[in-house]
């Protein structure tokens, strides 16, 4: 830092001024160094395993993501259980601390950035027709680069599973696990209780408290004209509602399940951490997990041994990976790649995701709103560094969430989740950006860019919460640096694409409100090529518009499916415990039977916590 404040100024001011100066530069660049540090997070280890590689660990987590953070912090509680946990990424970087530099992260060094395979009716306006998929390739995984949104999902979503067969997933019973993991402020437990909210978890979780327009107060009064209430906490009892979500945030800084399992037990002497190595194959004996083979940053291959279980939660595409690469998932595709089927499962069978859809703008003229200048962005940094507060303590209206049932109004559980955003008349710039990230062609893009110009644009952006399509990953070849096959295959089944014409119905439904009327909100007309053939609001245009421009919401599962012996699509049981195969569990959000409704970090990190108390149960006698 000293550096950065040590200079000569050619035409030097008198009097204290300097001081001031030279103490506003100081505490920007000490706010500045504050993000991302290495020293937050437990050291690397790798030096050390390598000169031990003999020794063995009791326990072996492939994966330092949501779920891998979670299981490294639970087990390592424990002081006689050495516990090594690898992570294919690095430390987070210090964009990562920073919510509203968050799609940022996509396509960098911190993202896996899958690419779906081309699909003949999906993602038909994206390059290749080709849809991009974000994982986390970095200590905290998917919680590190994503929109930070916490929501538990709903009583209908455990309650399904456990009506499956698994028992012990019922909604009474990972309730518990959500509770032990987040960390409500006091003000809210005293204000709702705490039958549904934690205080004690490491997992703080947070409302932004900042929006870029006033906008989100008019759909929630357009939407109580319609009789869809105000919802304050969408983690309790009530699932159908608009309202601010909360995040896992915490003065203004992101708090992903590294930050928040991992930090406080970085000095924890019984925790190896490994960063940047990949694990290529899980080591077996007479169908027993005994360790792990990985190759480290320099090349190097090691085979680490784990005498108690390997555990993997690399996520719904690292975890059916690794264990085809091991001999263990559908015999006839391991067949093509020559590799010895050791158990026949269906591993990467039933991938579910939601699929979301940026297409329905509304457009509006906001006569309060203070048009950009070229400055903007420089009072946004030094806002966020001098005082954690302004725009990038959020990312413009990504804290308000709507959920609706389109299919049967009367039901209380959700079928869409509306997710919001803001683009003011003159920052087109912005949108291009985000667009460009998602993948669209440029000439979508552009079409998407001039057609909002007219005036400020507010976005509902339609999750598919119930999904009935079903996907599928598969090796790409026998090589562990070979990225998955992901065949998506959104929308094959129709009663998808009926469900997301229904919710463009739900927003034509708030057009003669009285709220959306004041505002003079309509719906704006997007040209999309490709479309022309269909008039404007037709449900032609409409089909065609998503078909176009909708993608995966990178909520990933059901690849290492949960469920009974008897049950096909079986791979891990409610232990998630591999079938066939002894001292080796998959504990992420791979197992899911179905994915839940809503954003799934939170039930991600609860399948850890459940999962850790599992291993426990078994091992502590």
């Amino acid at each position: 830092m000293d550096s950065c404040v040590a200079y000569n100024c050619t035409s030097p001011i008198s009097g204290t001024s300097p001081i001031v100066f030279t103490q506003l530069i100081q505490t920007l660049v000490a706010a500045q160094c504050s993000l991302g540090r290495v020293d937050d997070y437990p050291p690397d280890r790798t030096s050390e395993i390598v000169e031990n590689s003999e020794e063995s660990f009791d326990f072996i987590i492939v994966g330092g993501g949501s779920a891998g953070s979670v299981l490294a912090a639970r087990l390592s509680e424990q002081p006689n259980w050495k516990v090594l946990l690898i992570e294919a990424g690095s430390y987070p970087s210090a964009s990562s601390d920073v919510p509203g530099l968050y799609t940022e992260l996509w396509g960098s060094e911190e993202d896996y950035r899958y690419q779906h395979e081309p699909q003949r009716d999906f993602c038909l306006g994206m390059k290749n027709r080709r849809c991009l998929w974000s994982g986390g390739k970095v200590l905290g995984g998917g919680s590190t680069i994503n929109g930070m949104i916490y929501i538990y999902g709903n009583k209908k979503d455990f309650d399904e599973w456990e009506a499956e067969g698994n028992e012990g997933w019922g909604y009474e019973d990972v309730l518990p696990y959500f509770k032990k993991s987040n960390n409500y402020p006091r003000e809210t437990i005293e204000k709702y209780g705490d039958k549904y909210l934690g205080s004690d978890g490491p997992l703080s979780v947070r409302l932004f408290n900042y929006s870029s327009s006033i906008f989100h107060e008019v759909v929630i009064k357009a939407a109580e004209e319609r009789g869809i209430p105000k919802v304050d906490i969408f983690n309790m009892d009530r699932y159908i509602g608009f309202g601010k979500t909360h995040m896992t945030a915490d003065k203004g800084r992101r708090v992903s399940a590294a930050k928040a399992y991992l930090s406080p037990i970085r000095n924890r002497e019984n925790l190896y951490v490994m960063p940047s190595t990949r694990a290529d194959k899980i080591l077996l004996n007479n169908n027993r997990a005994t360790g792990v083979r990985v190759t480290l940053i320099n090349g190097r291959t090691l085979e680490l041994k784990a005498s108690k279980e390997v555990i993997l939660s690399a996520g719904a595409m690292g975890s059916p990976k690794l264990l085809m690469l091991s001999g263990i998932g559908p015999k006839e595709h391991l067949e093509e790649f020559e590799i010895e089927c050791l158990a026949d499962l269906p591993v990467g069978k039933y991938l579910k995701d939601h699929v979301v859809w940026h297409g329905i703008f509304l457009e509006f003229v906001n006569q309060s709103h203070a048009r950009k200048n070229s400055f903007d962005s420089q009072d946004d940094a030094y806002q966020y560094l001098t005082r954690n507060e302004g725009a990038l303590t959020g990312f413009g209206e990504l804290d308000f969430s709507g959920f609706v049932n389109v299919e049967d109004p009367t039901s209380i559980y959700p079928d869409i989740q509306f997710l919001h955003s803001y683009v003011a008349q003159d920052d087109n710039s912005s949108l291009a950006r985000t667009l460009d990230r998602f993948g669209l062609t440029r000439e979508i893009r552009d079409s998407i860019v001039n057609s909002t110009k007219k005036n400020d644009i507010f976005g509902m952006s339609p999750f598919l919460l119930r999904p009935k399509s079903i996907g599928e990953v598969k090796l790409r070849s026998k090589s562990p640096a070979e990225p998955i096959r992901m065949f998506q295959r959104h929308l094959t089944d129709k009663r998808d694409t009926e469900t997301l014409l229904k919710s463009v119905d739900f927003v034509k439904s708030l057009l003669d409100t009285e709220a959306f009327q004041n505002f003079g909100v309509k719906i704006r007309n997007i040209t999309i090529p490709g479309c022309d053939k269909f008039e404007f609001d037709s449900s032609g245009y409409w089909e065609c518009f998503i078909r176009h421009t909708a993608f995966s919401g990178y909520h990933s599962v059901g690849t290492v499916r949960m469920g009974t012996l008897d049950n096909p699509k079986t791979v891990v049981d409610f232990k998630l415990k591999v079938l066939g195969i002894d001292k080796l569990r998959v504990i992420d959000a791979s197992i899911m039977p179905d994915v839940t409704s809503g954003n799934i970090n939170a039930p991600t990190m609860m399948v850890a916590e459940k999962g850790a108390d599992l291993i426990k149960a078994s091992w502590l006698k």
